[in-house]
């Protein structure tokens, strides 16, 4: 019997996400694709992989007992097309955005090798890259590896690379806009403005432990379309403090005052990646990483000055970054 590698894809993805929707989505599929992809897998093996119910999406006994081999399938076809252009193909990476740190990161390790090669793409959440990361669609990826929703999968490896220290972000009249800093203390009753709070399930956790440990609230209210309708709001309209990453390039023809924050909040990112990926450039970019991270201090840490959620295992002076 001839598998279909598509087919059998689908099938391991809507078992992994558990859900049609997300299956299709992650896929870049309709749902009437995914489903016609899954019902001539069926087809093909005479067995009925899923339970057809109004509620979660359930294997039957059939396709529980298909899935592990089906993962394995999968993985022999990854590794016998490396096998073969393993050298040639860029290394597949995950940025989430591409106004966020993980750009600023590889533009800086860019620097000490010009020589590498990657094909990016924006997932805009480490959550959303698990799935690819574990059936060999993506390389590596950025992210933070608490509050995903979920356990990440044992057969990813994590390192910790980079503590971003986040920024305040105020005008030029906002009574605080005078000093050299900008205390949380100091925001307990007018908050931090975050209009439309939106992002990443690992960004927005980050936001409200934050939140709720310094005792600043988070004032959501109003509209913004993106971060530079954000900044114009904050800049013309109501004279409040927001945030961002201080790797983030920013709107400077804004004339927003930009000060840290005592203490700094650091937002902890890693890479991410499948422990089996044998891609020949995958080692050479994780040392890449670790070497720029520590030439750089990326991971320095004072507990006195900064703050971070209090499980997160980080080393006070930056000493340890793998974890």
């Amino acid at each position: 019997m001839d598998l279909d590698l598509a087919q059998v894809r689908a099938f391991v993805v809507t078992a992994q996400r558990q859900s049609f929707s997300r299956a299709a989505e992650q896929l870049f599929l309709t749902q009437q694709a995914l489903s016609k992809r899954i019902r001539r897998l069926e087809e093909a093996l005479s067995v009925q992989l899923f339970l057809r119910t109004g509620r979660a999406t359930e294997l039957t006994e059939q396709g529980a007992r298909f899935l592990p081999h089906a993962v394995e399938l999968l993985r022999v076809a990854e590794a016998a097309v490396a096998a073969l252009d393993g050298a040639a193909r860029p290394l597949r990476l995950d940025l989430i955005d591409s106004r966020l740190s993980p750009m600023f990161m590889l533009r800086r390790m860019a620097e000490r090798d010009p020589e590498l090669r990657i094909e990016r793409s924006q997932l805009r959440g480490l959550a959303n890259a698990l799935g690819p990361l574990l059936h060999g669609e993506l390389d590596l990826a950025f992210g933070r590896v608490r509050d995903l929703g979920r356990e990440l999968p044992a057969e990813l490896e994590h390192r910790l690379i980079r503590l971003e220290p986040l920024v305040a972000l105020l005008p030029p009249e906002h009574p605080l806009a005078a000093g050299e800093v900008v205390r949380m203390t100091d925001l307990r009753a007018e908050g931090i403005w975050l209009p439309s709070l939106a992002g990443p399930v690992e960004w927005l956790a980050y936001l409200r432990r934050m939140s709720e440990s310094l005792g600043v609230p988070l004032d959501e209210s109003g509209v913004s379309y993106d971060l530079r309708h954000t900044l114009e709001q904050t800049r013309y309209g109501r004279q409040r403090v927001t945030l961002a990453g201080a790797d983030m390039e920013l709107a400077a023809d804004l004339n927003l005052r930009v000060l840290p924050f005592e203490p700094a909040p650091l937002f902890p990112w890693s890479v991410v990646w499948h422990r089996d990926n044998r891609h020949p450039g995958l080692a050479r970019l994780l040392a890449l990483a670790g070497q720029t991270s520590r030439a750089e201090s990326w991971c320095d840490y004072d507990p006195a000055r900064n703050w971070v959620p209090a499980d997160e295992p980080v080393t006070a002076g930056g000493s340890g970054t793998t974890r």
